[in-house]
């Protein structure tokens, strides 16, 4: 690469940290939704464990046909004052801070169905508000820069705005909204805090991505400027249309197909760790109020150590091998969490002990995921590059949408069978800790453990299997070089 080209193609230190906030909202989102709305709903408003799994899943299926279009829009947008990507991750913030706000807030004294259609009818608002952001935003990030190492610095970058989110929100969400009473010593189970911590999430997603995209629309629209490749007609973005479109797309580009079943092993897990974390807290290990947050944000500690050792760990072992190793580490510390509970040689439940280990094996698994998720966004960008290069026009938002199939596919089928396991062993809803039969937290210990060992043993051997076409993806970046000197 010529030595005239870092100047340009490096991004500045403002536009590197609006693009880490460009990461946060759908983090954000995610832990909202992954750690409290399962619980929520089923422990402290009642609702059916059928009916939530139900109408998750539908969301999510919902969420799961709009991505692939808000992707190939994203990719064929033109003409418009804001930019291909930015048009649509402004028209997101609205829809995602109302949606997400009144998740929180259903009104007391509904019906089963009443509560159900309440879920129903602002979650899809919420989820799909945020995709028009994700999805094209991530997209972004394939197309900031071409330099290889730039490249990585914004993989890594992402991952931090991933981490920061996850760090600070569990803090304050157990230090100001969900904190201990005489009346709630789990103040999960208060329904109080609810409505205000939706409203916290609201402002706060709002917020950064106001700040992200403002940040990263000028350093967009010079690369849109100077994009040369041909314009797809835009009567082939309908829903159907594109769907065909992707299906073909693993055909052209196998490794689209691979990336979009790893992400939905990816999301599978973190969605059954997340989305009955609190279950488990509550009544399997259960943590006093101080462990809880902490073993919310242990992975997070984790996986920030894991971004100094990352450089490192990429020279050592290729993109590939990394990931690999990472997902390895990573379920053998979520399983053995639950694993050594139910075998008898953990500490025992409700002790300082018992909060220690599963904090240090959160850690650890953090620590796991975050070597493995950097090599994993570099390799999603290069797969972008092959695709393109197969097909000849914008391919990054195309196969952002598909990994995000797989991130919504993975979190729907938890929701569905978490939801469906709890209502097909009746667990109890809103009991105290010491009035839970303990062998339906068993029971619960053991599907989740079950989860995570099918599901991690299938994506430890799918990620060997991708072939990336290294001189296409050098190809597709030397072109870019070229246009925009």
């Amino acid at each position: 690469m010529a030595q005239a080209l870092p100047m340009q193609q490096r991004l500045s230190w403002p536009e590197r940290l609006a693009w880490m906030i460009c990461a946060m909202p759908e983090l954000l989102k995610s832990f909202a939704w992954d750690a409290f709305v399962l619980f929520f709903y089923a422990q402290v408003v009642g609702l059916s464990g059928w009916l939530i799994g139900l109408a998750i899943s539908i969301i999510i299926v919902f969420d799961t046909l709009v991505d692939p279009w808000i992707g190939a829009l994203s990719d064929r947008l033109t003409g418009t004052r804001l930019g291909r990507r930015h048009s649509l991750m402004f028209a997101a913030i609205l829809p995602f801070t109302i949606g997400i706000a009144m998740v929180f807030a259903p009104p007391t004294g509904m019906a089963q169905m009443q509560i159900l259609a309440w879920l129903l009818g602002w979650g899809l608002l919420a989820r799909c508000g945020i995709s028009f952001w994700t999805v094209p935003a991530y997209a972004l990030g394939g197309e900031l820069t071409s330099d290889e190492q730039e490249r990585r610095l914004v993989a890594v970058l992402r991952n931090m705005g991933n981490q920061l989110i996850i760090l600070t929100v569990p803090a304050i969400a157990f230090g100001v909204f969900f904190v201990h009473t005489a009346a709630f010593p789990r103040p999960q189970l208060n329904p109080a805090p609810y409505p205000g911590f939706g409203l916290f999430v609201a402002g706060l997603g709002g917020a950064l991505m106001l700040i992200g995209a403002l940040g990263t629309m000028r350093r967009a629209r010079l690369v849109e400027a100077a994009d040369r490749s041909p314009t797809v007609n835009g009567a082939h973005t309908g829903p159907v249309a594109v769907l065909q479109t992707l299906i073909g797309a693993m055909k052209i580009t196998p490794n689209v197909g691979k990336l979009l079943a790893v992400a939905f092993l990816v999301l599978f897990v973190n969605s059954v760790i997340n989305q009955l974390s609190l279950h488990l807290a509550t009544y399997f290990w259960q943590l006093d109020p101080t462990w809880t947050p902490r073993l919310l944000m242990a992975a997070t500690f984790g996986s920030v150590f894991a971004m100094f050792l990352s450089p490192l760990f990429l020279k050592m072992f290729s993109s590939r091998r990394a990931m690999t190793l990472g997902l390895t580490a990573f379920f053998s510390a979520q399983g053995l969490a639950i694993l050594l509970p139910l075998s008898g040689i953990a500490p025992a439940a409700g002790s300082a002990a018992i909060g220690l280990l599963i904090g240090s094996l959160r850690f650890l698994g953090g620590l796991a995921y975050g070597l493995y998720v950097v090599p994993f966004n570099v390799v999603t960008y290069e797969i972008g590059d092959e695709h393109e290069y197969n097909t000849g026009h914008a391919a990054q938002g195309t196969v952002a949408s598909f990994m995000f199939i797989g991130l919504q596919l993975g979190s729907g089928a938890v929701a569905l069978l978490a939801g469906s396991f709890l209502g097909l062993i009746a667990f109890p809803v809103g009991l105290p800790v010491e009035a839970m039969p303990p062998e339906k937290v068993r029971a619960l210990a053991w599907f989740v453990l079950t989860l995570i060992a099918l599901a991690g043993g299938t994506m430890a051997w799918l990620v060997g299997t991708f072939r990336i076409d290294a001189v296409k993806v050098a190809a597709i970046r030397s072109l870019r070089a070229a246009e925009s000197s």
